[in-house]
């Protein structure tokens, strides 16, 4: 889990998922309305103009990297976001993501808890 005390850590650090394999670099980290680290944007692809949004739930440090929960494809695969102005995203984007990485939203506009869904449910890790 990574904490409030790391997320500062977070931005150029490299993105392994959960086969070890690199996806990209971390580049804006957007916190919940809690002010904890809960989204991070991972540049991909030739000189890292695709930005691909990873929830930091389930997620940890290794040594100077990233470690998320998810397989390469998953991430790819993110819905495409836009966020604000002042960097956050929309309770539809939150919402979208959520169902995409297959956690569950729990909450209103102003309060965003991440919980993994059941093991019936598609798994995050």
């Amino acid at each position: 889990m990574i904490t409030t005390a790391q997320m500062s850590l977070l931005t150029g650090l490299d993105v392994h998922d959960r086969d070890g394999d690199r996806i990209g670099t971390v580049g804006r980290v957007r916190q919940d309305d809690a002010g904890r680290p809960a989204w991070a944007g991972v540049r991909t692809g030739l000189f890292g103009r695709t930005e691909s949004m990873i929830p930091l739930e389930g997620a940890h440090l290794d040594g100077d990297r990233l470690v998320v929960p998810f397989d390469r494809a998953t991430i790819k695969d993110a819905p495409a976001v836009e966020s604000s102005a002042d960097g956050t995203l929309t309770p539809d984007d939150v919402r979208r993501l959520c169902e995409h990485y297959g956690l569950l939203w729990l909450g209103t506009e102003n309060v965003r808890v991440l919980r993994p869904r059941l093991p019936c449910r598609r798994s995050i890790g």
